[in-house]
């Protein structure tokens, strides 16, 4: 072979690699982003799409639904009974409900009573009822959260008695509350 035809050869070879090499550079810095962001794009106007589709489903039934809402804000939601198949389990219970509901509201309990036995009077009436006194310590947003989940918690709570002072052993805003509530009960066989 001579010098020349193999000069030709490595020219050819050479203008082959830096079409390759420019192919691969255009592809991988102008192509793929196009495409991704040609992607990204159609992603978005499908999602636009889909969000008005639903707000047009909600306009089109908005008086429906608005009824069906004030519906459901006037029906109560059920509230359970304290359930036990003697006093003292669900004196149990109701105490680790209102432990659970101190704890949610950030009050520290410095005593929790539950009366569960015989000593309980009120068990004998036609409808019994399992007391529980609580004395704690807590700000006014703690308070309140803690009437809030007594009010409307899973279990029917009565409140009979309330009381709420200034703690002058603590500075602060801190209140030493007393709390009095009554579950009523429903003895399981």
């Amino acid at each position: 072979m001579s010098g020349r035809s193999l000069a030709a050869r490595e020219r050819r070879t050479i203008a082959t690699a830096i079409v390759v090499l420019a192919a691969g550079l255009i592809g991988s810095r102008v192509v793929v982003p196009v495409v991704r962001e040609w992607n990204d794009r159609e992603a978005q106007i499908d999602l636009v799409h889909d969000r008005l589709a639903r707000l047009n489903g909600l306009a089109l039934y908005q008086d429906s639904l608005v009824l069906a809402a004030d519906q459901s804000m006037s029906v109560p939601l059920p509230r359970r009974i304290l359930r036990g198949r003697t006093p003292a389990l669900a004196a149990s219970e109701l105490q680790g409900m209102l432990q659970e509901y101190a704890r949610l509201s950030r009050v520290s309990i410095s005593r929790l009573d539950v009366a569960s036995s015989s000593e309980n009077e009120e068990t004998t009436a036609a409808t019994p009822f399992i007391p529980a006194s609580i004395s704690a310590t807590t700000d006014i947003y703690g308070l309140a959260d803690l009437l809030s989940r007594i009010e409307t918690g899973e279990l029917a709570l009565d409140v009979s008695e309330l009381s709420v002072a200034p703690n002058a052993a603590l500075r602060g805003e801190l209140l030493q509350i007393a709390l009095v509530v009554r579950a009523p009960l429903l003895l399981e066989p």
